[in-house]
């Protein structure tokens, strides 16, 4: 909640935290673990398409990372501008002609796995979720490809592989 409340501070466009840090967290709270147990980083993402450079990100990434550091939260941090993954895509060669995404909410609706297509915003002085696949994948602890254009099979074993030997007692559905 500290590290919403600063982003949210920052006026970053479109912002969430999101994927991992949200539904992992559920998942250590049902299973009576620290809630910190296994999160790999805070994935912060947020949408500008006025400004597609890398420095914006690296810029808020430097940010966000120090107020992590400096009140001693112990996490890593992954800060996207979803308005430029599609440039960076194609760069790692994950496809070409790849469409941009319309907003940071088209991206969370793309991402690999419902469970990881989840995300939280301050609106207002308000918490506002999205999670366009609803919460019954997180709680059951269902992991559920996503199976669009811009994902692979690669990937999806990948993360679930990784998930099932952090969390041990996951459903994950075949691809």
């Amino acid at each position: 909640m500290k590290i919403l409340d600063y982003v949210s501070e920052l006026k970053l466009p479109n912002f969430y935290i999101a994927a991992g840090s949200i539904f992992q967290t559920i998942w250590n709270y049902y299973d009576n673990r620290d809630l910190n147990f296994g999160i790999k980083d805070i994935d912060v993402i947020y949408y500008d398409a006025s400004d597609l450079s890398v420095e914006n990100d690296l810029k808020y990434y430097s940010i966000i990372n120090d107020y992590i550091k400096a009140n001693n939260l112990n996490y890593e941090v992954d800060v996207s501008n979803e308005a430029r993954v599609h440039i960076w895509k194609m760069e790692h060669g994950q496809g070409q002609n790849i469409e941009p995404y319309k907003n940071s909410e088209d991206a969370i609706r793309q991402w690999i796995v419902t469970v990881h297509a989840i995300g939280i915003t301050k609106v207002d002085n308000k918490i506002k979720v999205y999670a366009p696949y609803g919460f019954s994948d997180i709680f059951s602890k269902i992991i559920r490809p996503i199976k669009h254009e811009n994902n692979s099979f690669e990937l999806y074993n990948k993360k679930a592989a990784s998930w099932k030997r952090r969390f041990g007692n996951l459903n994950i559905i075949e691809w």
